[in-house]
């Protein structure tokens, strides 16, 4: 599988800085779960040693966001050390033994409202890429 070598930046549409690679080059295969696949896409789309940019509306880049992605759960159900505040990313166990990642999105009383969307969920993003090198 090809190995590619790049930089770049990740933001909202409004300009806003998400995550980026431009100080140190990031270095992956497609499918080695580092980037995600909407990313991924537009990499393969790129062209070596072109600085391009991609705007990837909410539902090609990480989809839409679901209202059944949203679940309350009561206060009780955290553990009593766990600081609960807006936005905080919390991790739960499935009796499996899969991991989730939700954010608190609501704090009203005891009840706690936990977002399991990925975080940019609903949000048109811009890619801005340059392949550096391919092997």
């Amino acid at each position: 599988m090809a190995s590619y070598k790049i930089h770049y930046k990740l933001s909202h549409a409004n300009g806003a800085l998400v995550d980026e690679a431009w100080d140190e080059p990031l270095v992956f295969e497609i499918g080695d779960g580092q980037l995600d696949p909407c990313l991924e896409r537009c990499v393969a789309d790129a062209k070596l040693g072109e600085l391009q940019t991609f705007l990837l509306g909410a539902s090609e880049a990480f989809g839409d966001s679901y209202d059944e992605a949203f679940q309350t759960m009561q206060r009780e159900d955290f553990p009593d050390d766990l600081n609960l505040e807006l936005d905080a990313a919390v991790e739960f166990k499935t009796p499996t033994g899969d991991s989730y990642v939700g954010c608190i999105d609501r704090i009203k009383g005891d009840e706690i409202r936990v977002n399991f969307n990925h975080p940019l969920a609903g949000a048109d993003v811009a890619f801005q890429v340059k392949i550096l090198e391919i092997n």
